[in-house]
């Protein structure tokens, strides 16, 4: 289905759970790509689940040594803004956010949850029900009511059990430059193809529990964008001061200090998250990594392998991708993999220099052959 087929079919009246699979188009470099903003590369998004992101945004805080929720939803307001300039789904304007149809389509397809504005006077507030993230729909919905308005916001949420998420807006007068683009510093598969028949198993019991909130084997899931992932990155960058918790057996091609804190800290947390889920992971010869990526990354939208090489006799493999969403995310769950196989820490080398993300995986300590 092409970008104006989709519109076409988001015209009619159809189910919501065939708008939602019919907008993220499962690809076979094992990345989703959305066909409403079908534009390179800021198409490709992560199927993850809502405690999942929660779970390695707390991890990845902890790693840090810092609280990262007000990066997150500034990164957010940037991302949508930037997504807004793309041709999609119609732009919200006007002060009644009931009807901003384009908006909560969009919404209702990523699994960020709902809304409706309670007041709008000096202060602005909008309530956001069963938000995927807290910080994340604060700065979505920011971002819309500049839009929608004309007009540049302060915002500050609170959330709580009771009363849900609350975005609190009032105008400000200053001068803020358009969003750059962000593109990622390796390379995606150059022509990948939708899966067609064979994608439908990534859809395998999917339900919509309401407007904005759908799950997959029983998990709440949202798709985030690949662009909001990366512009939270640079928003972190300035403040680091090194990994303050957690494992540092990770080395990246990256000439940038701060943005290697930042990999590492993601790609542990990831790691950490995968072997709390308990996964049983078999390995027998390398080619079991194709599989076990298709599983672990490619139902997520985290990228697909091209080859698994063995390195030594003590489990040592290089892994080449064909598409990588994030190297640290992507690479995190296969350490996470490595270790439950093996039984053992492991540690990670990455290189995309060439022309593909390359992992390399061993032991975290030397074994005598």
């Amino acid at each position: 289905m092409g970008l104006f087929d989709f519109f076409r079919f988001f015209a009619r009246n159809v189910p919501p759970d065939e708008l939602l699979t019919s907008r993220w188009t499962p690809i076979s470099d094992g990345t989703f790509t959305d066909i409403a903003r079908d534009y390179d590369p800021y198409k490709l998004a992560w199927r993850v689940g809502v405690g999942g992101f929660e779970s390695w945004f707390q991890g990845l805080e902890q790693r840090l040594g810092q609280s990262l929720g007000r990066r997150l939803a500034h990164a957010a307001v940037e991302y949508e803004e930037h997504m807004m300039s793309f041709a999609g789904y119609a732009l919200p304007s006007g002060r009644d956010s009931s009807t901003w149809s384009g908006t909560v389509q969009d919404w209702q397809t990523r699994g960020l949850g709902r809304y409706e504005l309670l007041d709008d006077g000096e202060e602005t507030r909008i309530l956001v029900d069963r938000p995927a993230s807290g910080p994340i729909c604060s700065g979505l919905i920011a971002a819309a009511w500049e839009k929608a308005t004309g007009k540049r916001h302060r915002f500050v949420w609170s959330q709580t059990s009771k009363e849900g998420l609350v975005v609190t807006l009032t105008p400000d007068n200053s001068q803020i430059p358009v969003p750059k683009p962000r593109r990622q510093d390796w390379r995606d598969e150059e022509f990948p193809a939708p899966m067609g028949e064979l994608g439908e198993e990534m859809w395998a019991d999917l339900r919509v529990d309401s407007s904005g909130d759908w799950s997959i084997m029983n998990e709440r899931r949202m798709f985030l964008h690949r662009d909001l992932i990366l512009r939270f990155e640079d928003y972190c960058l300035p403040y680091l001061e090194g990994i303050q918790q957690g494992r540092d057996d990770y080395s990246w091609s990256n000439s940038d200090s701060q943005r290697e804190i930042w990999w590492t800290a993601a790609a542990d947390s990831m790691r950490e998250s995968f072997i709390q889920s308990n996964h049983h992971i078999f390995i027998s010869k390398p080619e079991d990594w194709i599989q076990v990526a298709r599983r672990h990354l490619s139902q997520h939208g985290l990228g697909a392998l091209l080859s698994a090489t063995s390195l030594d006799a003590n489990g040592g493999i290089e892994l080449k991708f064909r598409t990588a969403f994030h190297p640290a995310l992507s690479g995190g769950v296969l350490l996470g993999c490595w270790e439950r196989a093996y039984g053992r820490n492991g540690r990670l080398e990455c290189d995309f220099s060439a022309q593909a993300v390359a992992l390399r995986l061993r032991p975290s300590r030397a074994i005598a052959d």
